[in-house]
């Protein structure tokens, strides 16, 4: 069971903890894509006044996760299937910077800790359990990167395909996604990056096509263009 993201806020900073509680519902697909954003609502769950709202709701905007629209308000952005593409080509080509940079390190340790999670994954485990792991274990990538910079930047990328990434396991079996983290770890621990990028490469290329695959067949979830 997981904590929701929109609990009340209880912190000095209001702004920057509203801002990430808000950005965590979205991201973590508490808010959905096309959903509208109340401040009044959301200044009620999160027992605040409006004001961290609204500056939270303008921050998230700028990032991309949220769209303002002139007399309808603000809603969670809703990607279009070029948006998708585009978002996956670059994960695919700055993660295999990641992945490649973590094989020369080899920080085998802190990859060991993730066998067990996706080893005991079968096709029977709920899909949000799944995603969640997935997130955490593609975040833990990038931190083990050593480069900071890079590590930003994929997060980022990662924070907007998170907004429809549910629909990139539509119809293929939660046990083949395990297994690929399970070769993933396998692979950097070789010491191979050519072998790490080729495989993480592997498992992208099916998140990717599985997500455009499932847009296309529901232009009701993404917006036009």
């Amino acid at each position: 069971m997981f904590n929701d993201p929109l609990s009340p806020a209880r912190n000095i900073d209001l702004r920057q903890i509203v801002y990430e509680k808000i950005k965590e519902a979205i991201v973590g697909g508490f808010i959905k894509p096309g959903e509208r954003l109340s401040e009044v609502d959301l200044a009620d769950k999160l027992a605040v006044s409006r004001t961290p709202v609204r500056e939270a709701i303008r921050q998230l905007a700028q990032t991309g996760l949220v769209t303002l629209e002139p007399r309808r308000g603000a809603f969670v952005s809703l990607p279009t299937v070029k948006d998708a593409s585009d978002l996956y080509d670059l994960r695919t080509h700055l993660e295999i910077i990641a992945v490649r940079l973590v094989t020369r390190l080899q920080p085998v340790e802190e990859l060991e800790r993730w066998r067990p999670v996706f080893s005991v994954m079968t096709d029977e485990t709920e899909t949000d359990h799944y995603l969640a792991e997935d997130r955490l274990f593609h975040a833990s990538l990038y931190e083990l990167s050593g480069n900071r910079y890079l590590t930003m930047m994929l997060h980022n990328i990662a924070d907007l395909i998170n907004l429809c990434r549910h629909y990139s396991v539509e119809g293929i079996p939660l046990s083949t996604f395990a297994h690929e983290h399970v070769a993933i770890i396998d692979a950097i621990e070789t010491g191979d990056p050519d072998k790490a990028e080729a495989v993480l490469r592997g498992h992208l290329e099916r998140s990717r096509d599985g997500l455009l695959n499932y847009l296309r067949e529901h232009p009701e979830l993404s917006a036009s263009g």
